[in-house]
């Protein structure tokens, strides 16, 4: 071989493929590509189908979460109409969100509202997601709302953190003693707050007030709290020093003001002014004497009506209703420049905004000068505004201008819900003689009341005016929307009382406790009603029995006693019966029934002066017709 020549190759195999065209090769290779995306397509398609909603959700959840927490910061700034709108979004969003929910019952409670927060808590307690703080909110709304049991629940979760229990859950467990008519311990826990490092102002402030709730003017718990009310106030840079300054502003107004005479206001509204704490309700007061102090009969009182009125001007957080409340002052020391200050008032806050303009509209009403309110809150600003149009009614109702009243709220340019103007020309057509009329505008109330809410606001404007008909009809009405709110209840019963109609009273009680089967003061009352009709002696076994270990636990309650006396005087013991009310002393808060049980016992026990003494006590006071009947015989 030459060596220039190269050694041989094998040649290349020849495959079909290769002899395929190029342009059918590349069409191939689309039909692929595309036919892959298909594949990969159907496949994302599949799997967004399937994960779609839940991915929806997830991000509605985040975003009624994000909401939520939104409504928080609000609701602690106190920007309560921004809170009410974040919140109700986060559930609009995803009504099933616990977020949501505690945005509205913490909303809800903080605004006083704590009946309606009870359902959200509960939503919250079910789930097992109730935090410290909610446990707090809870605590507050289930003793505003009277719903002790529920309030109970959650003191005792507080009290049994294994860090021991705070000054500010303590003051709740002082508070639900009050309920529980258990002074002595309420006093205990305030003490306990008080004596606390960690207690906060706000803490002190609400352990005081609580303390001066339920004790006497002069006794040293009484002495010691007041001054810490005092210290809170005089320095300004204390958090809770315009709170406590509008404490004892409304401790120094207490005396009544000149008023127009008669119950002639329109308003739903108790009253604006802020409470410092939900301690007790009307009927709660309870009174111990730990001791007379050596200070004068002042209750250590040091701040002046005017040093409170100047603190109250001068603070540097006070808003123009602080300012109205420290001229209520300069009035109630000296009523000779009434019309002074009044002239100051008109100048100093006639042309501010809606919310200073309300505020004077208040204040000029509560110290009976609905004519001069009327001069600063004329029909055409009144109407633009629900809050100024029902102080603008209010005055109208004092000057007793009722004409006008009905032609405002017939003219179709009101700025109020048909539930409020139907009650309020039901008033006005009461008091223009047009009793008919009258009796169709209150069914036209109880047809547009279509919410709880709506229901039980129109009773307790029914009741304040003395239609008790429509109160009960209104209160059985929220019962059927609400059947867990307390409120329809406890205001059915009040009707009943107030009416006499004992077994009416009776039957409702009985309700509260079937709803309600752990609430010892509903049991009582039920027992104690029942002993007046006529109970059967197994019936009154029980209610002794019962009366009993509530009288054990709780020495300061009256109403127990009673029933404890009355059944051991159903059944014919009546040495027992007495000893149902040794050991107690009356200090003129009682019930008035329970003072006529005692009065007919100390008859039957040869006591005959002491127990007409008491009868005659009792001849004006409101009794139900069974009571009335056990001092009858002691009446002249």
């Amino acid at each position: 071989m030459n060596r220039h020549q190269h050694p041989s190759r094998p040649r290349p195999v020849t495959h079909e493929a290769d002899l395929t065209d190029p342009e059918e090769l590349r069409s191939r290779r689309v039909k692929l590509f595309f036919l892959l995306a298909v594949v990969v397509i159907l496949v994302f398609g599949a799997v967004l189908y399937f994960t779609a909603p839940w991915l929806g959700g997830a991000i509605r959840a985040w975003q009624s979460r994000r909401l939520a927490r939104h409504a928080f910061v609000l609701i602690e700034k106190k920007q309560w109409s921004e809170a009410e709108a974040k919140a109700r979004d986060a559930y609009l969003l995803r009504s099933n969100e616990p977020e949501a929910w505690r945005a509205i019952a913490r909303l809800l409670s903080r605004v006083g509202q704590g009946t309606a927060a009870l359902e959200w808590w509960k939503k919250l307690e079910h789930e097992h997601r109730l935090t410290i703080e909610d446990r707090r909110d809870f605590a507050g709304a289930a003793l505003a709302a009277g719903e002790l049991t529920a309030a109970a629940t959650q003191v005792s979760a507080l009290l049994e953190q294994h860090t021991g229990p705070v000054p500010v859950d303590t003051v709740l467990a002082g508070q639900l003693a009050v309920r529980q008519s258990d002074a002595v311990l309420a006093v205990d826990y305030a003490e306990r707050a008080l004596a606390d490092k960690r207690a906060k102002p706000y803490d002190r402030l609400s352990a005081a007030t609580l303390i001066l709730s339920v004790t006497t003017l002069n006794s040293q718990p009484y002495i010691r709290a007041w001054k810490q009310i005092e210290d809170l106030a005089r320095d300004p840079k204390n958090a809770a020093s315009l709170e406590g300054l509008v404490f004892l502003a409304r401790e120094q107004a207490r005396a009544p003001l000149p008023s127009s005479g008669g119950n002639n206001s329109l308003s739903l509204d108790s009253g604006s002014r802020p409470q410092v704490t939900p301690a007790t309700q009307p009927g709660d007061t309870l009174s111990l004497n730990f001791g007379a102090a050596p200070q004068p009969a002042s209750g250590g009182r040091t701040m002046s009506a005017i040093e409170v009125a100047d603190a109250l001007e001068n603070h540097p957080e006070a808003r123009p209703y602080h300012k109205l409340l420290a001229l209520e002052l300069r009035v109630q020391h000296d009523p000779a420049l009434a019309d002074e200050y009044v002239a100051q008032a008109v100048k100093r806050f006639g042309n501010g905004d809606d919310e200073t303009l309300a505020a004077l509209a208040v204040w000029l009403n509560n110290l009976g000068r609905p004519a001069k309110m009327l001069e600063v809150l004329p029909p055409e600003r009144a109407l633009q505004r629900q809050d100024l149009f029902l102080q603008h009614l209010s005055a109208l109702a004092a000057l007793q201008r009722w004409s006008e009243i009905k032609d405002l709220l017939t003219s179709e340019r009101f700025p109020i819900e048909p539930v409020l103007q139907h009650m309020y020309l039901a008033t006005a057509q009461t008091h223009l003689g047009a009793l008919t009329a009258a009796t169709n505008e209150w069914q036209r109330a109880l047809e547009a009341a279509n919410t709880a809410e709506k229901l039980l606001a129109l009773a307790s404007y029914a009741e304040q005016n003395d239609v008790s008909d429509v109160a009960d009809t209104a209160y059985n009405e929220a019962i059927k929307v609400a059947p867990k709110n307390r409120a329809g209840y406890t205001g059915q019963l009040r009707v009943a009382l107030a009416s006499g109609h004992t077994a009416r009273a009776q039957t409702v009680a009985a309700e509260i406790v079937h709803v309600w089967p752990d609430d010892t003061a509903a049991r009582n009352q039920d027992a104690y009603l029942r002993l007046l009709l006529g109970a059967s002696d197994g019936q009154a076994e029980t209610a002794e029995r019962e009366a009993q270990i509530l009288v054990a636990k709780e020495p300061w309650n009256w109403l127990a006693r009673a029933t404890l006396g009355l059944a051991r005087l159903r059944l014919g013991r009546t040495k027992d019966a007495l000893a149902a009310f040794r050991g107690v002393r009356a200090t003129g808060a009682e019930p008035p029934g329970a003072l006529a049980v005692r009065a007919a016992i100390l008859a039957v026990n040869g006591y005959e002066e002491g127990a007409r003494g008491d009868a005659r006590n009792l001849g004006a006071k409101l009794l139900l017709p069974e009571e009335r009947a056990l001092i009858a015989p002691l009446l002249p």
